[in-house]
């Protein structure tokens, strides 16, 4: 028990060293940001150069979608996108440590020729909930949200909704949609998903913003549905400029 206790704090004064020691420039948080601009226009290959830059400098979140990036490109697990992963995940990135601990699901594994790893699926996944757990006895709503996606046990998600985590509280409305959870009363299910994808419009997470136009426009309610639609595409999220200009050329104009 000392023991994993001890590895335990180790991890953590490992993350801490690591987010002190990935500061970057404003040169390269532009070339950063360009890349992440590229990448969320689906355009992974060109946006490679430029995460590359900012991934080699230390940050983070550049090496998690670097590597989402190169797997995506050749569409399995290689040892490039391993080696980012690998290095978001020693700075405490949640979501790389969930990607390699996914790895035995990856088309590399049927392909046979997945990266050697100096950890297993395993390890990683368990690495995860420790700091997940961590997090998220500390009050942590994200921390709640990754034990979620690490355990499967809608308990968390509905814990990290409820601590007012707008991703959480989107999915947490899809989830009730699909059919999890148990409500008493037949429309309570549908209440409880317009209440969770309202919280997640105000809390500023544009998908949990498309969800609630739907759920406003199905309703009726055309002048909600045109506030939220405008503002999704103001966050630039790609969906949405799409959907809202779609919405204005459309004869006659669907939102007013």
């Amino acid at each position: 028990m000392f023991l994993k206790k001890m590895v335990s704090v180790m991890v953590l004064l490992l993350f801490v060293s690591n987010l002190a020691y990935a500061q970057i420039t404003p040169e390269q948080q532009a070339v950063k940001e360009q890349g992440l601009v590229l990448y969320n226009q689906h355009k992974a290959i060109s946006a490679v150069p430029f995460l590359t830059k900012a991934a080699e400098a230390g940050d983070q979140e550049a090496q998690f979608i670097l590597g989402e990036a190169l797997r995506k490109n050749n569409r399995y697990m290689t040892s490039e996108a391993h080696r980012w992963y690998v290095a978001a995940a020693n700075q405490g990135d949640f979501y790389a440590m969930l990607r390699l601990s996914r790895e035995s699901n990856d088309l590399c594994r049927v392909m046979n020729n997945c990266p050697s790893s100096t950890k297993t699926s395993e390890e990683w996944l368990e690495q995860t909930r420790e700091m997940g757990a961590a997090q998220a006895k500390a009050g942590d709503s994200v921390g709640m949200y990754i034990m979620y996606l690490a355990t499967g046990d809608l308990d968390w998600l509905e814990k990290s909704a409820e601590a007012g985590y707008p991703q959480a509280q989107r999915l947490l409305a899809s989830r009730y949609r699909e059919g999890k959870g148990f409500f008493i009363l037949p429309w309570a299910r549908q209440e409880a998903v317009e209440k969770w994808l309202k919280a997640s419009a105000e809390g500023g997470n544009p998908r949990g913003m498309m969800e609630y136009v739907t759920v406003l426009y199905e309703s009726g309610d055309m002048e909600g549905a045109r506030h939220w639609i405008a503002q999704a595409a103001e966050t630039g999220f790609e969906g949405a400029i799409v959907s809202y200009g779609a919405y204005l050329a459309h004869e006659p104009d669907k939102v007013g």
